[in-house]
């Protein structure tokens, strides 16, 4: 093999594994600020050069969409969500992204649009039909004042774990509420506002 050409292979050899050895850095030092309530610092590292141009669009407007939503940035935090929703996905991913932008619409109340990614969720060719289920009841009980999940719910505690507690707590105050039972939403209300509190980032500057 002619040197040239060998050169030529190890400039790519080389050039790809630092290539990828960069993007790996600068994801896992957005990923630490974000984790630490950093948002500033997140995005001010989003803004640098390399950045920019190593990692991939969605992973960008992802941890932007996050560093937002952590400032409470409310209208930014959407942009960068119905970024990731019209982006070019495969239908796994799409189908994720859907969900998480059907939960985060949710959580806020916005009804019309909630609707409208439940019903792009369940267009994704080879969804998961456990996901759609779940973002339909979801659905049901927040906008459809049903509330006939909570004994079932309720018995889902003991063995949840964070995560799948804070939903449960979400969704057994909204059905407490639609049963009319007040004090019963204000305790899993309270709850449910507890353990977000306690999931957030504190930043050093916010002691």
């Amino acid at each position: 093999m002619r040197p040239e050409v060998i050169a030529f292979i190890v400039f790519l050899i080389v050039y790809f594994i630092g290539t990828e050895g960069a993007k790996r850095y600068y994801s896992a030092r957005i990923q630490a600020f974000l984790a630490t309530g950093l948002y500033d610092e997140a995005l001010d590292e989003l803004n640098k050069f390399l950045p920019r141009i190593l990692l991939t669009t969605f992973t960008q407007h992802q941890y932007r969409f996050l560093a937002h939503e952590g400032r409470g940035e409310r209208e930014l935090a959407e942009r960068m969500l119905e970024l990731l929703v019209r982006m070019r996905n495969s239908a796994k991913r799409q189908a994720q992204v859907d969900a998480m932008a059907f939960n985060y619409y949710t959580r806020a109340g916005n009804k019309k649009r909630a609707k409208e990614l439940l019903a792009d969720l369940k267009q994704v060719k080879g969804a998961d039909r456990a996901l759609i289920a779940d973002c339909q009841l979801t659905y049901e009980i927040v906008f459809g004042h049903r509330h006939d999940m909570i004994d079932k719910m309720e018995s889902m505690l003991p063995g949840a774990d964070e995560a799948l507690t804070g939903k449960l707590y979400f969704l057994l105050a909204k059905q407490y509420a639609n049963a009319g039972n007040k004090e019963r939403a204000r305790s899993y209300r309270a709850r449910f506002d507890e353990l977000m509190e306690a999931q957030r980032p504190t930043s050093p500057s916010q002691g």
